[in-house]
């Protein structure tokens, strides 16, 4: 039997906060629906290959908390549905599609709370109250086999990301964390410590790619915040920090991983890169075609007699035109197969023009360079004014009413100021 195969990857659905990269909503919505009406012919499998939630950059409450507990995750689950109530409408349409049509979130680096049962519950409820459709909607873990073809979203190749699966859930219980946790890979701690800051002031640099060539453009400062802060943190995580906190398995840090880690930034690679795994990968599986994501670059090319099929990412992004000296948004894409048990009859990459405007260059300088925001140098300016106000009427009640104003009350309540004669008929002082 003959079925659809449709393949999303890095939507990153967030709150609809400053740290929420998925803007499109409204176009991602139409790519699905306009593979429908293969429905009536075909049963549709809906596959969304990891990081189609970010988890990782959205707050609990405000904050970034380390050890994610299921009661965080399905927390921050629901803010994001609050978000984004349309993208789970458009799912339990795709169900409506076929009575064999089904739903299959894989894990990524940005979702690894998905591994909670309860987490997987609140999908299928916040997806349909069908308990018969509910048994459409699977999470099978970090990768999926349907006939030919392999999925995995690609963060299990980047070393940066690897987790053992095995071990993914922290079970044992402390006086400090009585519940279960997820245990991430030591990148979390550098996110939620270093780089959340910069993403939550300036939200639209991370989108800007190539990255190595965006953070020379950027100011001095802001380049000790991406590159040389970083380096500071893990070279004291290493030598320090894990030592301090032994006790807690997110802060141990392993030689081979510093090494990678200090690599990485010192050599100005900040790209995501699997290629060299994915090629002994390949070996390993038996499949015609092998579906990633994770890298956010979109291509499909064959190693050997296999294909490979990127499907690209739905998060705003923007790739920089030098001739031009402007950031163009990227295209947004998804695979589409179309295949039995043994063998493909078709597979395309499916493209979609992204609607948002290019940003040029000099704006981003401009962007990058302001210190303040304006709504911060206004609250200062205010608060400035009001510290000014009392402190000149404290000076008009102790000048018309000394004796009411002790000298121990008046420096006690006042700063000690200097004053200078004026010749004014009612105010005899004031402050130079």
């Amino acid at each position: 039997m003959q079925k659809i195969t449709l393949l999303f990857s890095d939507t990153e659905l967030g709150q609809g906060n400053v740290t929420d990269d998925f803007v499109e909503e409204e176009l991602l919505l139409k790519a699905i629906r306009e593979n429908f009406h293969y429905g009536k012919t075909y049963p549709i499998d809906l596959i969304l290959n990891g990081d189609t939630f970010d988890f990782l950059k959205a707050p609990y409450k405000g904050k970034y908390p380390r050890h994610i507990t299921e009661e965080i995750s399905i927390w921050k689950l629901n803010k994001i549905y609050n978000a984004h109530p349309s993208f789970f409408k458009v799912l339990e349409e795709s169900l409506n599609t076929n009575p064999k049509s089904r739903i299959i979130f894989i894990h990524g680096n940005h979702d690894l709370d998905i591994e909670f049962k309860g987490v997987q519950k609140e999908i299928q409820e916040l997806i349909t109250r069908d308990k018969e459709k509910q048994k459409r909607i699977l999470f099978p873990g970090f990768e999926f086999t349907t006939g030919p073809i392999y999925v995995e979203h690609g963060s299990q190749m980047d070393m940066m990301y690897k987790v053992k699966p095995e071990e993914l859930m922290h079970k044992k219980q402390t006086k400090k964390h009585p519940k279960a946790f997820l245990k991430t890979s030591w990148i979390y701690n550098l996110t939620f410590d270093q780089y959340i800051t910069v993403k939550e002031k300036y939200p639209i640099i991370e989108r800007l790619n190539p990255r190595a060539r965006t953070i020379e453009l950027l100011p001095l400062r802001l380049k000790k915040n991406v590159v040389l802060d970083p380096v500071t943190y893990i070279v004291k995580g290493f030598s320090y920090t894990q030592w301090i906190y032994r006790s807690d398995p997110l802060r141990k840090f392993p030689l081979e991983e510093f090494k990678t880690y200090v690599k990485f930034l010192l050599e100005g690679e900040f790209e995501l890169k699997i290629e060299e795994n994915l090629e002994k990968k390949l070996k390993e599986k038996h499949c015609k075609v092998f579906t990633v994501g994770h890298t956010h670059r979109a291509k499909i090319f064959k190693i050997g007699q296999k294909i490979i099929l990127n499907t690209g990412s739905w998060r705003d992004e923007y790739q920089l035109d030098e001739k031009e000296r402007t950031y163009k948004p990227r295209t947004k894409t998804y695979g589409f197969i179309l295949h039995d048990q043994k063998d493909i009859e078709s597979i395309r990459l499916v493209k979609h023009k992204s609607k948002q405007k290019s940003i040029l260059v000099k704006d981003i300088i401009r962007y990058t360079r302001q210190k303040k925001g304006v709504l911060e140098r206004l609250k200062k300016k205010i608060s400035t004014l009001k510290k000014r106000e009392i402190l000149e009427e404290a000076q008009v009640k102790e000048l018309l009413f000394p004796e009411k104003n002790s000298r121990k009350v008046f420096k006690r309540k006042i700063p000690p100021v200097e004053y200078a004669k004026v010749n004014t008929p009612f105010q005899r002082y004031r402050i130079r």
